[in-house]
């Protein structure tokens, strides 16, 4: 557990030092994609969201829609098997903690071994692997960071009348749009990570700890301010993009709200 409060810490920095990160001046097109990752990730992503663009009538801000709903909604099964992961976590937790204690006082290398078969045990009893928790969110983080590049450095974003959305500058930031957008955006996360916390709850079979509560504290209130951070320092587009992704985080609490544990 103190691995993956670790991990949810490090994802929460990562955000934060993303959020003072200057937006390059320079577009990304085919000829000026430097390195694997603006060509295997940024790029391509771009890419689609211009596809996008000329399909949808040329609305840049659909576009910018449309490609994180249906990124996401390719990402589900991944967000599907870290909830999994996730309930099975929080059920076998306790007895998790039973072992340690047993091994609390006992440092030596046969008993440390003990322990760890026990554990093993537990994990295999419940088909639980302790990597798939911690796997799961880095390999979201790429997409996360793909889409602040393709969208911040699109060649359109650049174009006043390409990156008009509804009369809005989708290349704007610090405006008064933004500052609507921020709030309605933190709002959603704000209920977002109630519902799943909720979940997380029901999952624990009313069983709390320390460790559990403090996770969802720092998901809960850190994440909605990250956001709207975000969202004033960023382009309109931006918030977009974190406004459908907000949107799909409820539809998927709602989808895979049961306890996903029983045996």
């Amino acid at each position: 557990m103190k691995k993956k409060l670790s991990l949810v810490l490090c994802f929460v920095f990562a955000i934060g030092l993303l959020s003072g990160c200057a937006i390059s001046p320079e577009p990304i097109t085919p000829d000026t994609a430097n390195g694997l990752w603006d060509k295997i990730f940024v790029l391509p992503l771009a890419s689609f969201i211009t596809l996008l663009y000329n399909l949808l009538n040329h609305n840049l801000g659909f576009a910018i829609i449309l490609a994180t709903a249906i990124i996401r909604g390719a990402l589900m099964p991944l967000y599907s098997k870290s909830n999994k992961s996730m309930a099975i976590m929080q059920e076998i937790q306790p007895k998790m903690q039973r072992i340690q204690k047993k091994y609390e006082n006992k440092k030596d290398q046969a008993s440390q071994i003990k322990m760890q078969q026990e554990m093993m045990a537990l994990y295999k009893e419940y088909n639980y692997n302790p990597m798939t928790s911690c796997l799961t969110p880095l390999l979201q983080m790429p997409v996360f960071l793909a889409f602040y590049q393709a969208i911040s450095r699109h060649p359109l974003i650049q174009d006043a009348a390409a990156a008009e959305f509804f009369g809005i500058n989708l290349g704007s930031t610090g405006t008064v749009p933004n500052y609507i957008l921020a709030f309605v955006v933190a709002g959603l996360t704000v209920y977002s990570q109630r519902l799943m916390n909720k979940n997380m709850k029901a999952n624990m079979n009313g069983q709390n700890n320390q460790t559990s509560d403090m996770m969802m504290k720092v998901m809960t209130y850190y994440f909605p301010f990250a956001m709207f951070s975000i969202t004033i320092g960023t382009p309109f587009a931006f918030g977009l993009y974190f406004l459908t992704g907000s949107i799909m985080t409820i539809i998927q609490s709602f989808i895979f709200k049961r306890p996903a544990t029983k045996k």
